[in-house]
């Protein structure tokens, strides 16, 4: 099996790290659930079901990525254009 490749999402960036930092309070809910749920584990699951497992074609968005955009619209009642922005 090849290196999967993911496209940026910014986490992980100088900035991105910095702006979330700023932005999203300790004690809030959604940083709660970061410390308590392991996304890489319901990422390499969800991996399975690529197809091409992220190897080869266009890059596609980290699966942990995807679930968390869900999982926000579905708490926040929120579009799928609103969870974008």
């Amino acid at each position: 099996m090849g290196k999967q490749r993911f496209e940026e999402t910014g986490r992980g960036s100088f900035w991105g790290d910095f702006l979330y930092e700023q932005a999203v309070p300790q004690d809030h809910f959604l940083r709660q659930l970061d410390r308590v749920i392991d996304w890489e584990a319901f990422g390499a699951q969800l991996l399975a079901l690529y197809e091409g497992q992220g190897e080869y074609g266009r890059p596609p968005y980290p699966p942990e990525a995807l679930l968390k955009m869900l999982l926000l619209a579905y708490w926040f009642n929120l579009s799928e254009q609103q969870v974008e922005e």
